[in-house]
């Protein structure tokens, strides 16, 4: 990357950073000053490049990148925020607030969980850093999809100018979300010039329409009558109509809208009703997959002895995602410790990250030791996406009993909770048996539970491949 020092950084720090990722030198940096600090999962710092930036994680980098010290307040400016059982949290986003870095505040609520966009970025940045936006207020726009009266203008001309930003095909996209690794790039390249781009003389840019040629990721209609739309909402005008099996090329997606190319014009359908099929590299890619490791807490589950389901489930998960996001998938839990989210709050948690596919991770048990093998399930009740929920359990199904020498108990109709009210293909996985001594041996053996792993992973990516 032109201008960036070759000096050296601390050694790798971050499992899942390698040394040839654009922003590698960017996130060692930030952990050298101690910004960032990753998550620890099973002996591993990992750093979770992909995942998207909240907001409360962006104030807390950006109160540290730019050297203030966080708030602390008895009573919290924000009803969704509590000092005492948040103390971190809450002092970073108070002094945030008090720097005038965020909008989209209503009601009092910060949404410190909510992913920033690019565009909620630029102001958070330009304002924390000092960059003089009103300096390039009368600058043209290096971006074709950003006007003089968007509310941002002046933010993102103050990032490009100051050489943080480049954009991307000539936008800036700033409805889209960051990753954790774009914006440790922003934040490094705002604390120090030797990570700035070179800034290219601008002459003003207009966007042309879309081509009706190919993009890099294909929706492919899951359901029939599914409407094209012309805005992100479900009561602008219908473009038309996709059934099973039709293909669009997308063009962006934004929370549970996928803007897409139809015939030539820009519509917009509910990616609920979309396979999302990358077309090269990783099929996983960008792909947002909640796994829901089950029971925990209080609630062991299915118990034999000194083993519990909840810790097979939690192992066998936190395994999985490992695996999806060295493959770049975006890949949230439901839950990552010995806790117990209620049912609705899991249902809850995977719409609330958007999610593309869900997979709740369970171990049987019976009352006759001699039951023993692998069972997937998905809803009953009436799903438009029933057909996509069966596709996937039966990949998942047959990898388990393939890799793992399982017997096949095969893909089930059943109504539990969390797949009933997730409308996203939604799974329920029977690992095995946990009162029966020959499923046992493999449930509670690390090796095997790697392979379970691996098998849940695989059939994940052969959903996609299909």
């Amino acid at each position: 990357m032109g201008g960036v020092s070759t000096e050296a950084f601390s050694s790798q720090r971050f499992a899942d950073v390698p040394s040839t990722h654009e922003a590698y030198q960017h996130i060692n940096y930030l952990a050298d000053k101690g910004i960032i600090k990753g998550y620890n999962e099973n002996g591993l710092q990992l750093f979770k490049l992909n995942n998207p930036v909240t907001r409360g994680q962006a104030a807390k980098m950006v109160v540290l990148g730019a050297d203030y010290q966080p708030l602390k307040v008895a009573q919290s400016s924000f009803v969704d925020i509590n000092p005492k059982t948040e103390p971190e949290l809450s002092g970073f986003v108070e002094r945030a607030a008090s720097l005038g870095l965020f909008d989209n505040i209503s009601d009092k609520r910060f949404n410190p969980n909510v992913p920033l966009t690019r565009g909620e970025m630029s102001k958070v940045i330009a304002t924390a850093f000092k960059l003089d936006v009103n300096r390039y207020a009368s600058y043209p726009s290096p971006f074709c999809d950003i006007s003089t009266s968007y509310p941002y203008f002046k933010y993102i001309n103050a990032l490009y100018y100051n050489g943080l930003s480049q954009g991307s095909n000539g936008k800036f996209n700033p409805n889209n979300h960051l990753t954790r690794s774009q914006f440790a790039l922003f934040v490094a390249r705002a604390m120090d010039a030797k990570f700035r781009l070179a800034v290219k003389s601008v002459n003003g840019q207009s966007c042309s329409n879309p081509s009706p040629g190919k993009t890099e990721t294909i929706g492919r209609a899951t359901v029939n009558g599914l409407n094209v739309r012309s805005a992100a909402n479900a009561s602008s005008s219908i473009l038309g109509i996709l059934n099973r099996g039709d293909e669009v090329n997308v063009l962006s997606i934004n929370g549970w809208w996928a803007k897409v190319n139809y015939k030539g014009s820009i519509g917009y359908v509910h990616k609920t009703y979309l396979k999302l099929i990358n077309q090269s590299g990783s099929v996983v890619k960008n792909r947002i997959i909640v796994l829901d490791p089950g029971h925990g807490g209080k609630d062991s589950g299915a118990v034999n002895g000194s083993y519990a389901e909840k810790r097979i489930a939690l192992s066998v998960a936190s395994l999985v995602k490992e695996k999806l996001e060295k493959d770049g998938a975006i890949v949230y839990m439901t839950r990552e410790g010995d806790t117990y989210p209620t049912l609705k709050e899991r249902v809850d948690f995977a719409h609330q990250k958007y999610a593309e596919i869900f997979v709740s991770i369970h171990v049987n048990a019976s009352a006759s030791a001699s039951a023993k093998g692998t069972e997937t399930y998905y809803s009953i009740t009436a799903n438009e996406n029933e057909l996509e929920d069966k596709v996937l359990a039966t990949n998942i199904n047959n990898e388990i009993v393939k890799q793992a020498n399982m017997v096949n108990r095969g893909v089930k109709r059943e109504d539990f909770y969390v797949i009933r009210h997730s409308v996203f293909p939604s799974v329920l996985v029977e690992l095995g048996f946990i009162s029966n001594n020959e499923d046992l041996s493999k449930l509670v053996n690390s090796n095997y539970q790697a392979i379970f792993a691996n098998a849940i992973y695989q059939g994940i990516v052969n959903y996609y491949k299909n």
